[in-house]
């Protein structure tokens, strides 16, 4: 068949019917592929461009529903290069072309390009159904699909606050969109509070679905009856969760275009819930009728593991296990749930989060069944399995660029390293426990700090890497003005954030483009080997103990010059009762003789509890020891500990009085800190605000002169009242070896820790955006060494933020301080510093001249406690001025000098 319609002039209306003809007829695919390619090739140079556009834009739907993705971009992308001549007169049909392009990239598996395409949609200035559906389907669907949870809840707070803005009649049906993808992220995040945010927008999204039709109606009253149902769930509301399930079952049985993939979710959803409440029989009915429906729903496989490891199946639930890995990633043969697919198919899935939750679970299996059987080949699989979701999990976390959804990933992380742990402790391979123990923190400092690392080796120019800090300190400033300016609405504050964001996001992907070394090196996290781990125990005649705890179980790891030792922290519920009672203790005098009895009780019991060796004291004899502690052992100054228990005078038991201790977050991030070059230009900078203009602190009069006191002995610069200003503190103290803060802070509440200076308060999140040169910062203020825990991060404090300036060691309080002990013990500690003595050394020793020279209830923790070292506990110069020194060096040389010159000539 040809096609010819004469001249210039052909009719637009005959090219439009005879390519319509051609798409409605019976040929096969490729007749109509090769037709339209005729017609195309006859008729292009005669049609008008609007026409052309239409045509490639019809071309490109038709490839695309019969899975010809390829061509269905390429027509897409050649309609879209038209239709941009025509942005200001046809924007709604440019965003149409964009829309089903990021489409025929997702199918295609280009997800990366599909991202970006949604993104330009949304970047149009024209907004209408598309760009809303492009944040709340396209974008989510993608984020969720990746784990990126919290940004997508910025896209999402985007999306709404577009709606409001525009006023249009047409985008306020979409709202309802934008709610229920905003109740799909919650619902998904882990957290209480976000499950109750889930159902408030859940009953937004009822509201707002009055204008669909029929069968649209009856859709999302199914998703949504789903939804409210697996988040009572989660709420372990059980009866509710089942009534919702049901209705959504219901509606969808009664729906005429049932929709087989959403019966099979619910069936499955209603199984799981049976389960939980022990009811595994009619769990078991309601997955066989989920998998009549969907016989590849790999949730139900999951689930059906479960019901056969209750059982006691075991390799009937490790093969179900192994068929939900193998079908997310569309694996549909034999299974053998010996194999584990490689890392390069799981991370092509576009269901990795399942994944992280299907080979956790399998790893599970292989430990109970190897609880049954005392088989240690199944330690090995389990174990095997485990690295391999570790790998999955370290993919899906570099993908993010959002702070909270890197968080989100490593609270998964830690709960597959504290399996992974415990099956290295039964197989007794200390290496392995090693190596998810340290994993298990601080990731994300250590990736900030390898990030600033990478910037410099990967040879991003000097203006590129101010422009990154740029961007950075704009994102800050907009969340500010989210707090402090009430100028805008929540809505546009937010938006501006948003925008900032997003900036920062595109910067460092075109970094990542242009300078793939600088990209290469940041994804290196250099992790600590447990060899070079032991042999820094080796040469430094140190203890290294470190911890990882849940609310479960405990492990801990000794590790010393001639042994290590892997060990289980027996009555873990019990020992995190003792940990919180003896916090009570700690944060108070000890006044009466009972109240120092059942101290020494309680604290003898933690003691045992996390140093279970014959002859504790014995093992460290003569060796300093460095604590890495986990979860609520972060709020613990070990050295307060008792060590013994008979009825000798407390003061001569704590632990402080056999050993020296110090604090480490991680061995890795303490490696990455110590590696960094430093240059300080001076020695010691000091702050004491003394009286606060701004905030209703207490004055803290002893300041003064304790700062006097430090000049005196080292020199250096101190900034008192007025001078104690923030903005001194930011412009000044870039450039000291030291920098001292005698002040207020508080990282308990529920604002953003901060420190106080004379004017204003200081927040962590500022602290993020600031660089020192500091070898030692000491936090002299109340609670800067706590905050709220984030696991597998440790505690969100001050004493962090300093860490992340790249400071290498800082001195921080875990509770109030009283001030007249506190300011005795830091001029002691200074006064040891000076003598040449190590940083721990130095504060060990000015408690133990505190406990000599005090008496009674002063003796108790609560006085002399809360100040430890974390870090690099080397020895210090803090002598006067370098400066000054190298002046009077210079002058005493010349004199020197002249003096013998004098003498040569004299005789």
């Amino acid at each position: 068949m040809s096609y010819h319609f004469g001249n210039a002039q052909a009719s637009k209306v005959l090219v439009l019917e005879s390519y319509e003809k051609i798409e409605k007829s019976n040929n096969s695919y490729l007749s109509k592929v090769k037709e339209i390619n005729q017609l195309l090739e006859l008729e292009k140079m005669n049609m008008d461009s609007i026409t052309l556009s239409n045509i490639y834009h019809r071309y490109g739907k038709l490839n695309f529903r019969n899975k010809d993705y390829e061509h269905a971009i390429m027509h897409g992308k050649k309609a879209l290069e038209i239709q941009k001549k025509f942005t200001d007169s046809l924007p709604q049909l440019i965003n149409n072309i964009y829309n089903n392009l990021a489409y025929y990239y997702w199918y295609s598996e280009d997800k990366i390009n599909a991202i970006k395409t949604f993104k330009t949609l949304i970047n149009q200035p024209f907004k209408d159904k598309f760009t809303i559906r492009a944040y709340a389907i396209g974008l989510a669907e993608l984020f969720i699909e990746r784990g990126d949870y919290y940004t997508l809840l910025d896209y999402l707070q985007e999306a709404e606050h577009t709606i409001i803005k525009q006023n249009d009649s047409l985008l306020n049906k979409e709202l309802y969109s934008v709610y229920l993808s905003f109740s799909n992220v919650y619902s998904r995040t882990n957290k209480i509070e976000h499950y109750y945010k889930a159902i408030e927008y859940l009953k937004k999204t009822e509201k707002t679905i009055s204008h669909l039709s029929d069968q649209k109606l009856i859709k999302t009253k199914i998703i949504i009856n789903n939804r409210y149902g697996s988040i009572y769930d989660e709420l372990k509301e059980y009866n509710k969760a089942i009534n919702y399930y049901d209705k959504a079952l219901s509606l969808s049985l009664k729906n005429k275009n049932k929709d087989s993939i959403n019966i099979a979710k619910i069936y499955n959803n209603l199984g799981y819930i049976y389960m939980r409440i022990d009811k595994p029989e009619i769990a078991f009915k309601y997955y066989q009728n989920s998998l009549i429906y969907n016989p590849y729903h790999t949730s139900a496989f999951d689930n059906l593991g479960d019901y056969y490891l209750y059982h006691e199946g075991f390799e009937q639930a490790l093969l179900h296990y192994q068929k939900a890995i193998n079908f997310n990633c569309h694996k549909y043969d034999e299974s053998d749930f010996y194999e584990l697919p490689p890392i390069e198919v799981l991370q092509q899935s576009e269901n990795q989060t399942e994944l992280v939750n299907d080979l956790t679970d399998k790893a599970k299996a292989w430990l109970q069944f190897y609880t049954k059987t005392k088989n240690k080949e199944y330690l090995e699989h389990a174990l095997t399995t485990i690295f391999r979701a570790d790998e999955l999990i370290d993919i899906i976390r570099s993908a993010s660029y959002e702070q909270q959804s890197k968080f989100f990933w490593r609270k998964r992380g830690v709960d597959l390293y504290m399996l992974a742990t415990s099956i290295s402790y039964l197989l007794n391979q200390p290496e392995n426990a090693f190596y998810f123990i340290e994993k298990s923190k601080s990731l994300s400092l250590l990736e900030n700090l390898t990030h600033e690392e990478a910037k410099k080796l990967g040879g991003l120019p000097e203006v590129l890497q101010e422009k990154e800090h740029v961007l950075k300190h704009e994102i800050l400033l907009a969340s500010q003005k989210i707090i402090d300016d009430v100028t805008f609405t929540k809505k546009d504050r937010q938006s501006l954030v948003f925008k900032k964001k997003r900036n920062y996001e595109e910067f460092l992907k075109s970094l990542e483009k242009e300078y793939p070394n600088y990209y290469n090196y940041k994804k290196e996290i250099d992790l600590v080997s447990y060899e070079e781990t032991q042999q820094k125990a080796i040469e430094t005649d140190t203890v290294i103990i470190q911890y990882i705890l849940s609310d479960e179980e405990g492990y801990g790891m000794y590790i010393a010059s001639d042994t290590t030792h892997l060990f289980k922290i027996s009555n873990i519920q019990v020992l995190q009762k003792e940990i919180l009672d003896l916090s009570n203790f700690l944060q108070q005098p000890l006044f009466s003789v009972k109240d120092q009895n059942l101290y020494k009780t309680l604290s003898f019991s933690i003691f045992k509890k996390l140093f279970p060796f014959m002859d504790t004291l014995k093992l460290f004899k003569n060796k300093k020891i460095i604590i890495i502690p986990d979860h609520t052992l972060q709020y613990l100054p070990f050295e307060t500990l008792i060590t013994n228990d008979d009825n000798a005078n407390i003061a001569n038991n704590y632990f402080i009085n056999d050993f020296e201790i110090s604090y480490l977050y991680s061995i890795s991030l303490s490696k990455s800190i110590n590696h960094t070059n430093k240059s300080p230009t001076q020695n010691l900078i000091g702050f004491a605000p003394i009286h606060f203009e701004k905030h209703n602190l207490v004055d803290l009069k002893k300041s003064g002169k304790k700062m006097r006191e430090i000049q005196r002995l080292f020199g250096g610069n101190m900034f008192t009242k007025k001078n104690a200003s923030k903005s001194n503190f930011i412009k000044e103290s870039s450039s000291y070896k030291a920098i001292h803060l005698s002040t207020h802070a508080n990282s308990m509440s529920n604002q953003d820790p901060w420190i106080a200076f004379y004017d204003e308060k200081l927040y962590l999140n500022e602290l993020y955006f600031i660089k020192t040169q500091a070898e030692l910062v000491i936090l002299d203020a109340c609670k800067t060494g706590i905050g709220a825990l984030q696991p597998g991060e440790g505690t969100m404090s001050i004493t962090r933020g300093f860490f992340h300036t790249g400071a290498k060691s800082v001195v921080s309080s875990l509770w109030n301080t009283n001030e007249k002990s506190n300011n005795e013990i830091i001029l002691s500690f200074y006064t040891y510093l000076k003598k040449g003595m190590s940083k721990s050394s130095a504060l060990r020793n000015a408690k133990l001249d505190y406990l000599k020279t005090h008496q009674g209830s002063e003796l108790s923790p609560f006085f002399w406690g809360p100040l430890i070292v974390q870090g690099n506990i080397d020895s210090i110069q803090l002598s006067a001025n370098s400066q000054t020194s190298l002046w009077i060096y210079i002058v005493l040389s010349v004199v020197l000098l002249l003096i013998i010159l004098y003498l040569r000539r004299k005789f």
